[in-house]
């Protein structure tokens, strides 16, 4: 069946050529007479000629997110089941499926499949539909899902907030498939984690950070016996929890504003046999907590910052790092002479670039020097795709403070 098409403006189409997966509002030449949010839509040049296939949203500035760029490419379950199995088979390449079963099985751009998010959890699925198009594929998505991965347990979670930038609401959690405890027990290189798959934050559980935590492994197996770690935002513990696989006798103090997050972190040290006196749960706004240590002079042999993201959008931006200036700041002073720094954001607007030059103005202003150690960004199953580099949002930096 023919598609509705979009003309796209005069030298507007070169960026789709070379692989970006979206088309801007302003880059329209002429949209279809009429074409429900989500619609299937043609894209075309000035003359005529095909472009790419995608689902179009009048209502959002990405008006049109790319599908395939073959014109003979029907979007349909077979369509949606062979991109399903390429992104099965590159977490089967690159993550140890015997150690760990907790994982992000599609990442939406990043697998070609946009709008779609996929968390594996122990084999239950927990799916994420952040646009129009992909709520209206959902049903044909979810039944690929079903006959790729054989999953029997499917939750949907469209509570995400970027789904009203699509105009969409938000939505209560519900079961698509099969029978669920809210609670779920996962591993991750043979650790165990409790995972809320209802309430959690995102979906759940950072698997995203999963490559930081084996590179903290590595430190702390070479630190000395007396190791003081502070975990800020530290939600489940994760972070913690790993650096005392590779070294027990480390103390931590785990800090969070949620008790919810601090209640599922003394969890996962009990299921890792791990709870002692050595470790404490502090709930409390990170900022104010930072600050606190730094007047009664205390100092960390590492000091961990993962707070959320500070900008939902481009807008937003300058405050998020006038925060990320203030937070590094505040952390390198925790930092004693000689030991290190994990500083992290997941604010997609701001660049790996402009995230370092928050923490060397905070370096400045207390006028210690930081040595860059390791730079990380998106772990291997949250692939981002080179077209579109914008899709990436993780950034985190180990550092030696001096």
């Amino acid at each position: 069946m023919a598609l509705p098409k979009i003309s796209i403006k005069k030298g507007r189409e070169w960026q789709l050529l070379r692989g970006h997966p979206w088309l801007f509002s302003g880059a329209i030449s002429q949209a279809p007479g009429k074409a429900d949010p989500g619609s299937l839509v043609d894209l075309v040049d000035l003359n005529g000629k095909f472009v790419a296939r995608g689902y179009y949203n009048s209502n959002c500035d990405i008006a049109v997110r790319v599908l395939t760029r073959d014109a003979q490419q029907e979007i349909d379950g077979a369509f949606l089941e062979q991109r399903i199995k390429e992104a099965v088979a590159l977490r089967r390449q690159s993550i140890d499926l015997d150690a760990t079963d907790v994982f992000r099985l599609i990442n939406s751009e990043g697998d070609s499949l946009p709008g779609f998010i996929v968390d594996s959890f122990a084999g239950i699925l927990v799916v994420q539909s952040h646009t129009a198009g992909s709520d209206r594929l959902l049903p044909e998505f979810v039944s690929s899902l079903k006959t790729v991965t054989g999953a029997t347990t499917i939750l949907l979670r469209n509570d995400a907030p970027v789904r009203k930038r699509e105009g969409l609401q938000l939505e209560e959690t519900r079961l698509l498939e099969g029978e669920l405890d809210r609670e779920v027990i996962v591993k991750e290189h043979n650790l165990k984690f409790v995972v809320d798959l209802v309430r959690g934050q995102k979906t759940g559980f950072f698997s995203d950070q999963r490559d930081k935590r084996q590179a903290l492994m590595r430190y702390a197996r070479l630190f000395p016996l007396s190791a003081k770690i502070a975990n800020c935002f530290c939600y489940s513990s994760g972070f913690s929890i790993a650096m005392l696989a590779a070294n027990e006798s480390i103390s931590t103090v785990n800090v969070d504003e949620s008790q919810k997050a601090l209640n599922l972190a003394e969890r996962n040290f009990a299921e890792n046999n791990m709870s002692d006196q050595r470790h404490t749960f502090v709930c409390a706004d990170a900022f104010k907590w930072l600050e606190s240590q730094n007047e009664q002079g205390n100092k960390f042999d590492l000091v961990i910052l993962d707070p959320p993201a500070f900008a939902k959008t481009h807008k937003e931006k300058n405050n998020a790092l006038k925060g990320y200036t203030r937070l590094n700041e505040l952390g390198i002073q925790c930092v004693a002479p000689g030991a290190l720094l994990m500083t992290c954001s997941c604010t997609g607007s701001v660049t790996l670039d402009e995230f370092c030059g928050t923490i060397h103005d905070a370096a400045a202003r207390t006028g210690r020097s930081v040595q860059v150690l390791e730079v990380f960004q998106n772990g291997s199953d949250h692939p981002v795709m080179i077209s579109a580099p914008e899709t990436g949002y993780l950034k985190v930096l180990i550092c030696r403070v001096l």
